[in-house]
C-alpha cells in the first residue's frame, strides 16, 4: 500500500468518526460542561484547538466598515501552527488585490504589488491593524497561543443572549510577547463555543469586543464561520465570513517561502 493511499484511508476514517470521537483522537480536551469549576487550562486549550490546527487554507470575506468609507476584500489564509502564515488579497482596490502578508517565526513581510518589492516589517507590529482593518496581524496570522502566552482564572458564571456563559480572565504572563493588558472571554457553558472576547490595554481601558457566530460542523470542531470585531472607537466595525475552511492539511513548504513571496505568487 502506497504512502499517499495510506493517508487518504486514514483521512477518510477520521472524517467518518463522530465528532467526540474524532476530538478524542485528535487529542482535545473534553467539554466540562457539568462542571461548576472546570480546568480552565484545558478549557482554553480546547478553545485553541477549536479556532486552529496543525494547518490550515481558508477563504474569506472581510468586510470594513469606518464613519468615513467601507471597504471589502476577499481573502485566501494558509497557516502552519503558529509560526507559519500567509494571507493573500483575492479581490480588493487596486492597491490591495494581489499584496500578501507572510509569517515566519517571528518575522512579517508584505508582498506590494504595485511595487513589485517586498517590504520586511518589524516583528513588534504584530499587534498592528492589518490593512486598515480592526483584526490585528496577530489575529489573522495567530502568532499567539492563548495557552502558552496567559495565565487563565474562572470568574464567574453569567447569562449571555439566553445561555450559560463561563467568564474566563486571561492575563499574560511575564515573558509573553503580547499586546494586550488581558483578555475576558465568554464561553457557552453547555457547548464550550466561544461567544466573545473582550480584549483590554496596557491600562485596563475596553479596546475592542470579537464575536463569534454561524457556527459550523467541520470535523470534530462546530467552527464559527463569521468573527465580528468591534473596537472602543464608535462608528468602525470588521467582520470576516469564511466560505470554506479545512484544517490539517499538507501544504507546500515553500508556501511560506520569501522566493515565493518575490514572485508575487
Amino acid at each position: 500500500m502506497t504512502a499517499r493511499l495510506l493517508t487518504v484511508l486514514v483521512s477518510l476514517s477520521v472524517a467518518l468518526l463522530s465528532p467526540a470521537r474524532a476530538a478524542a483522537q485528535a487529542n482535545v480536551p473534553a467539554c466540562p460542561s457539568d462542571a461548576d469549576k472546570p480546568d480552565t487550562v484545558a478549557l482554553i486549550r480546547r478553545l485553541d484547538q477549536l479556532l486552529s490546527g496543525r494547518s490550515s487554507v481558508s477563504a474569506m470575506t472581510m468586510a470594513i466598515k469606518t464613519p468615513s468609507w467601507t471597504r471589502s476584500l476577499k481573502l485566501k489564509v494558509w497557516s502552519q501552527g503558529k509560526d507559519y502564515a500567509l494571507i493573500r488579497v483575492l479581490e480588493g482596490g487596486p492597491r490591495e488585490t494581489g499584496m500578501m502578508t507572510l509569517k515566519r517565526e517571528k518575522q512579517l513581510w508584505n508582498w506590494l504589488p504595485q511595487a513589485g518589492r517586498v517590504m520586511k516589517l518589524p516583528s513588534g507590529m504584530l499587534g498592528d491593524s492589518w490593512m486598515g482593518s480592526d483584526f490585528t496581524n496577530d489575529d489573522l496570522l495567530r502568532g499567539n497561543s492563548l495557552t502558552d502566552d496567559f495565565t487563565t482564572a474562572l470568574t464567574g458564571v453569567e447569562q449571555v443572549d439566553g445561555r450559560t456563559a463561563w467568564h474566563v480572565v486571561l492575563t499574560p504572563k511575564p515573558t509573553a510577547a503580547v499586546v494586550w493588558g488581558r483578555i475576558e472571554i465568554l464561553i457557552d457553558r453547555a457547548s464550550c463555543l466561544p461567544i466573545a472576547e473582550l480584549f483590554f490595554d496596557e491600562d485596563g481601558k475596553p479596546a475592542r469586543r470579537m464575536s463569534f457566530s454561524d457556527f459550523r460542523q467541520i470535523g470534530w470542531r462546530q467552527f464559527p464561520a463569521r468573527m465580528t470585531v468591534v473596537p472602543a472607537e464608535k462608528g468602525r466595525e470588521t467582520s470576516i465570513a469564511y466560505s470554506d475552511i479545512q484544517f490539517d492539511v499538507d501544504i507546500p513548504a515553500d508556501t511560506f517561502s520569501l522566493q515565493r513571496l518575490r514572485q508575487g505568487r
